[in-house]
C-alpha cells in the first residue's frame, strides 16, 4: 500500500511537471528568448511563476473524490491554453485572451487555413506531452491493488496550497517591484500595472505575475460593473476640454458632393511599400499613389488593434473611438450606439454599402455593419459563387464586383471594401507565383507575403482603372488604409522595415483637398477626423478622439495607455483617450453626449 500512494505521489508530481514544462514553453517562445538571452525573463523567474501556477491548479486534487480525472482535465485545458498561445502570439504579438476562446462565431475556413499553417513541432509537443501522464495512469492502473487505495479529501493540504500559491506571488511580485520600483507607484500597482499599461498586453502580465493571476485579473474585469459616476464625470470632462467643436470644412476636397470609396486592406504593412524584389517593384500602384503629390500620403501610421484586430480597425476608422485593451468591441458591444462617417454621410442622403468576403458571423461583421449605418452589405453567401471560382481571391472578387455594382448605386454613396488575401498564413506558396517566390531574398515567410501583396496591387490597378472608365475615379475621394500591420516573420533581418517592429499601416487618399505627405507617427485613430475634414462633414457633433492630419501637426500617437511612439504636445491627451473610448464604448455613453 505505502509503495502504492509513493506512486500516486508521483502521480501528481508529474501532472505538476508537465504542467510547469508546457506553461514554460509557452512563455520562453513568446518572448523570444528560447535560443537567446534569459536577461529579460530569468529562468527562475519563470519557473517559480508556473511553479505556483501549478500548486494552484492541483490545490483541489486534495479534496476531491476523482484526482486523478480532474488531474487529467486540468493537464489538458493547460496544454490546450498553450497550444493555442503558440498559435497566436506569432500573428497577434499577445496572449490570446480568455475571452477570446468562447469567440466560436469566428471560426471559418480563413481562421482554420490560418490556425493550420501556424502550428509547428514545438506546438504540436506541447499537445502531445499530457500523453506521458497517460501513460504512467496505464502502468499504476496495472497494480492490482489500485482500486483498493481510498481517496481521503485531505483539506489541510488544500489549504497549505493556496497558501503556497499566495506566498510564492508574493515573493515574486514583490521582488519585481523592489527591482524596477522607478516604474511603480506602489506594490499593488506591481500586481495590476502590466496588465492595464504597455499596451494592454495580456503577455506582459503572465510574464510578471504568472497564469493563474492572470485567468484570476481576467474573471474580475470579465464583471460588467457599469461605468461609476467619477468615471462618467471623467469623460464628460475630457469631452468638454479635448474634443475638437470647429463646424468648417476649411480642407473639403473641391469634388462637389463626392462619393466615399473606402479601401480597408488586410495587413498590409508600410514596409512593404516601395519595396524592391530583384530590382523589380513589389507594389508598383502604391508606389505611384504615395509618389503623387496631390494625394494625402503617410506610411507611417501606427497599428492600435487589439484583441479585435480587424475588427478594431474597421471600428476606428468608421467612428473615431479606440477599441477595447481586452475584449472585441466587435464581439462584446455590437448593440451599443456609435457615431460613423457612414451616418455622418447618411444625414446628407447617401447610400452606403459594405463589400467583403468573409462570414457574417467573422468578428460580427453583419451586426457591426448595422450598427455603422450600412444600408447594404455583400459578404460570403452573396459573393460565394465568385470566391469558389477564384479559389477565394476574395481582393479580385470584392473590387470586380464593386466596380460593377457602385455604378449603378447612382450618386452619392459611401462604399467600403475589405479585402482579405494578404491575411495569415504565409508558410504556403501562394499562387499565381511571381519572381518574388523565385528572389533569394529575404526568408520564405516574407516572400509569400510579398506575392499577395503584389496580388492585391495588381487588383488595385485593375479597380482604380474601371472606376476611371465609369466615371467615378474622378467624382470619389478613394480612401486606401490597412486595419492593421502584420509581423509576418519573427525574424527581424528576415524582413525590410521602417522601424524595429514594423508596425506601421499604410493611409492614402485620392482626390482629397490638397495633396500632402505626412511624415508622422501618428495614429489609427487619427484618420477618422481627417475623413471628417476631406468630406466637409463637420457639421457632424463627434469628431473622433483623434486629430485630423490636415488641421495639426500630429507627431505622437499611443499605442495604448502607456507604450507611445514620437512625441508631442497631444501625447498626454493621447493616452488619456484610451480609458475615454473604453467608458464611452462601455457605459453607452457618446449619444447622450453628443446627441447622436
Amino acid at each position: 500500500m505505502r509503495k502504492l500512494l509513493k506512486k500516486n505521489t508521483v502521480f501528481y508530481i508529474l501532472a505538476a511537471v508537465i504542467i510547469i514544462v508546457e506553461l514554460s514553453i509557452v512563455s520562453l517562445a513568446i518572448t523570444r528568448t528560447m535560443f537567446g538571452s534569459f536577461s529579460n525573463q530569468p529562468l527562475t523567474k519563470i519557473f517559480f511563476n508556473h511553479l505556483a501556477d501549478a500548486i494552484l491548479l492541483l490545490a483541489p486534487c486534495w479534496v476531491l473524490k476523482r484526482r486523478r480525472t480532474y488531474t487529467f482535465i486540468i493537464v489538458w485545458l493547460v496544454a490546450i491554453w498553450s497550444f493555442a498561445q503558440l498559435l497566436y502570439y506569432p500573428t497577434y504579438r499577445d496572449v490570446m485572451p480568455f475571452s477570446s476562446f468562447l469567440l466560436f462565431k469566428n471560426v471559418s475556413g480563413t481562421l482554420i487555413k490560418s490556425t493550420i499553417g501556424a502550428v509547428t513541432k514545438k506546438s504540436l509537443m506541447v499537445l502531445l506531452m499530457p500523453l506521458l501522464l497517460h501513460v504512467y495512469h496505464w502502468w499504476l492502473k496495472r497494480n492490482e491493488n489500485t482500486d483498493k487505495v481510498t481517496n481521503k479529501r485531505q483539506w489541510w493540504m488544500f489549504a497549505a496550497s493556496i497558501g503556497a500559491f499566495i506566498t510564492l506571488r508574493l515573493i515574486i511580485t514583490t521582488s519585481i517591484y523592489l527591482a524596477n520600483r522607478q516604474n511603480y507607484t506602489d506594490l499593488n500597482d506591481a500586481f495590476t500595472s502590466r496588465y492595464t499599461k504597455f499596451g494592454g498586453r495580456h503577455l506582459n502580465y503572465i510574464m510578471h505575475n504568472g497564469v493563474m493571476s492572470y485567468a484570476i485579473f481576467s474573471l474580475i474585469n470579465s464583471i460588467d460593473i457599469g461605468v461609476s459616476d467619477e468615471e462618467k464625470q471623467l469623460t464628460e470632462d475630457f469631452v468638454k476640454t479635448n474634443c475638437p467643436t470647429y463646424t468648417d470644412n476649411s480642407y473639403k476636397t473641391s469634388i462637389e458632393c463626392p462619393n466615399l470609396i473606402f479601401i480597408m486592406v488586410e495587413s498590409l504593412n508600410a514596409w512593404a511599400v516601395n519595396l524592391d524584389i530583384d530590382g523589380k517593384p513589389v507594389t508598383p500602384t502604391l508606389n505611384a499613389l504615395a509618389a503623387d503629390s496631390t494625394n494625402i500620403v503617410c506610411l507611417n501610421v501606427i497599428s492600435q488593434a487589439k484583441t479585435g484586430h480587424s475588427s478594431d480597425g474597421k471600428f476606428m476608422y468608421q467612428t473615431g473611438l479606440l477599441p477595447l485593451l481586452d475584449r472585441s468591441v466587435a464581439m462584446e458591444y455590437s448593440n451599443r450606439t456609435f457615431p460613423s462617417l457612414v451616418k455622418a454621410l447618411n444625414q446628407r442622403g447617401y447610400k452606403s454599402v459594405e463589400i467583403c468576403g468573409d462570414e457574417a458571423s467573422l468578428w460580427n461583421v453583419e451586426n457591426m455593419s448595422q450598427a455603422y449605418g450600412f444600408d447594404t452589405l455583400f459578404h460570403q453567401p452573396e459573393l460565394k459563387a465568385e470566391l469558389e471560382a477564384t479559389d477565394y481571391k476574395i481582393d479580385k472578387v470584392v473590387m470586380e464586383h464593386a466596380a460593377k455594382y457602385l455604378p449603378t448605386i447612382g450618386d452619392n454613396f459611401i462604399a467600403q471594401l475589405f479585402t482579405g488575401v494578404m491575411h495569415s498564413p504565409y508558410d504556403f506558396d501562394f499562387e499565381p507565383a511571381t519572381w518574388i517566390s523565385a528572389s533569394k531574398q529575404y526568408t520564405p515567410a516574407v516572400r509569400n507575403y510579398l506575392e499577395k501583396t503584389h496580388y492585391f496591387d495588381q487588383q488595385l490597378g485593375i479597380f482604380l482603372e474601371n472606376l476611371r472608365k465609369s466615371g467615378l475615379y474622378d467624382n470619389s475621394v478613394i480612401v486606401i488604409a490597412s486595419d492593421h500591420s502584420e509581423p509576418v516573420d519573427d525574424d527581424l533581418n528576415g524582413r525590410p522595415s521602417l522601424s524595429k517592429n514594423g508596425n506601421e499601416c499604410v493611409f492614402i487618399v485620392i482626390n482629397g483637398t490638397n495633396g500632402k505627405l505626412i511624415n508622422g507617427p501618428v495614429g489609427q485613430i487619427d484618420i477618422y477626423p481627417t475623413l471628417l475634414d476631406v468630406m466637409g462633414l463637420n457639421d457632424y457633433s463627434w469628431k473622433g478622439l483623434g486629430r485630423s492630419l490636415l488641421r495639426y501637426d500630429v507627431s505622437s500617437v499611443a499605442e495604448s495607455t502607456e507604450d507611445t511612439f514620437g512625441t508631442s504636445p497631444l501625447l498626454k491627451q493621447q493616452q488619456e483617450a484610451w480609458k475615454v473610448s473604453d467608458i464611452l464604448i462601455r457605459g453607452d455613453l457618446i449619444k447622450n453626449l453628443f446627441k447622436l
